[in-house]
């Protein structure tokens, strides 16, 4: 689909046909990001879709601003303490539309036709269980990075996604057939939600290389890279088995970075030991 035309010819379907969409947006203190998120969707040219804030007990002005859009189409639910998975859960719970899409606060769609043209996407291949589009990586320290991969089983086993969460929108009701997210994981519940949208091959995914969204990759700590090095090891050992699991492990910059952490640590503990 050519995206010059999508901005000449748009709504190139009857108005009933378009699927709602259901964007869900976790929050704890983001008072000075939650409206750049809010705003790119409120932005978009499409008319069918719907926003769940999932709160877990702001004590900033993060509820304060959502509610000064004084926009109906933004629904608040509050629950107790920031976790990450299970605050898409409870909104995909909620949702009503036909497709799902997950945004952070500081995430935005980058164009005013993202969502028309992902639907329209959509449409063209008759309606998959996933639709998905390349991302834009954002951390303010380096060039942004474009992430886009085509979604193979090679891919899944290097531990890699084809692109981020906020670049995929899965039909509703093939996300809650496969369980929603696995709550046991803190970084990497989309990877194992993808490998398990893999492991069903009934299940149809199609993708555009557009690049429709802007992830902030935000800060990175040295226990964050622990956890997404564990949790990917165990992920790629549940569904593609031990031998790529060992494979994986020895190819990878985390395992690296973190023997790198590891000899310092004992360094600095051998050398403390001895002052």
């Amino acid at each position: 689909m050519d995206w010059n035309q999508v901005e000449q010819d748009k709504f190139n379907y009857q108005d009933y046909q378009y699927p709602e969409v259901s964007v869900v947006i976790p929050c704890f203190n983001h008072c000075a990001k939650i409206a750049l998120t809010l705003d790119s969707i409120l932005g978009q040219n499409y008319f069918k879709y719907e926003v769940l804030v999932i709160d877990a007990g702001s004590t900033d002005r993060t509820l304060e601003v959502v509610k000064s859009y004084r926009d109906e189409r933004i629904r608040i639910y509050s629950v107790s303490g920031y976790k990450r998975y299970e605050m898409l859960n409870k909104g995909i719970s909620q949702a009503s539309g036909s497709y799902v899409n997950c945004l952070f606060p500081g995430d935005f769609y980058i164009y005013p036709d993202a969502l028309l043209f992902i639907m329209e996407t959509a449409l063209d291949r008759n309606l998959p269980d996933l639709v998905y589009c390349g991302t834009l990586l954002r951390d303010g320290r380096s060039d942004p990075k474009i992430l886009y991969r085509e979604m193979t089983l090679n891919l899944l086993k290097r531990g890699q996604q084809p692109t981020s969460l906020q670049s995929c929108w899965f039909k509703t009701e093939t996300i809650r057939s496969l369980g929603k997210f696995n709550t046991n994981y803190k970084l990497r519940g989309g990877y194992e939600l993808i490998c398990r949208f893999m492991a069903h091959p009934g299940l149809r995914a199609v993708s555009t290389k557009r690049v429709l969204t802007d992830y902030d990759l935000r800060h990175v700590t040295r226990a964050m890279v622990f956890s997404h090095f564990i949790e990917t090891l165990k992920i790629v050992r549940q569904y593609f088995g031990l031998k790529a699991m060992i494979r994986w492990l020895f190819i990878q910059k985390d395992f690296k970075r973190l023997l790198k952490i590891w000899w310092r640590q004992v360094k600095m503990a051998f050398i403390g030991a001895h002052q």
